[in-house]
């Protein structure tokens, strides 16, 4: 790992994660990403570098209180087995346990390379990283008995007025 330096993407670095990331997609190593998806989320990035040279990527997503997705970790062909991905998702995990999450988990085509972090056509693997933590914790119930909100409709339509019956006369009056 000598020589990896691990840090937050910034907006150049659509570009290189962009081309890595579709790269591999194309060799079907991964799911494409879209300009749109990297720069919108562009804050959940991390890129390695090897002598100041673009190597690969990867990103965090809080999905819960407590659970978090590794995202798009991608290392360029040239840097592979060279522990850029190791530096990669220590970092990751680092960032998740900053943030206080318990676990990660990442769908994947590679799950040999996620199987040393243990825990559809992809493979979910998970990482618990804090056992002891629960959604109760945050909610103070289990995650499934949190109520959602309830819609009211704002346009009640109105009644409209029943229509009066006229007595109708007895037969033979």
């Amino acid at each position: 790992m000598s020589g990896v330096v691990v840090r937050p993407a910034v907006v150049a670095d659509a570009t290189p994660i962009l081309k890595l990331v579709n790269e591999l997609a194309m060799q079907q190593v991964m799911l494409p990403r879209s300009p749109a998806s990297v720069i919108e989320n562009i804050r959940d990035f991390l890129v390695a570098e090897v002598d100041g040279e673009f190597a690969g990527c990867g990103a965090l997503a809080v999905t819960w209180t407590d659970l978090g997705e590794v995202r798009s970790l991608a290392v360029s062909p040239t840097q592979q087995k060279k522990g850029v991905g190791l530096a990669l998702v220590d970092a990751l995990v680092a960032d998740a346990r900053r943030l206080g999450l318990a676990r990660l988990f990442a769908f994947t085509y590679v799950p040999d390379f996620f199987q040393k972090f243990l825990a559809c056509d992809e493979i979910a693997m998970t990482r618990v990283l804090d056992p002891k933590a629960s959604p109760a914790r945050w909610f103070g119930k289990p995650q499934r008995a949190i109520p959602l909100p309830q819609r009211s409709p704002a346009f009640v339509a109105p009644t409209l007025p029943t229509r009066k019956k006229s007595p109708r006369a007895e037969p033979g009056t």
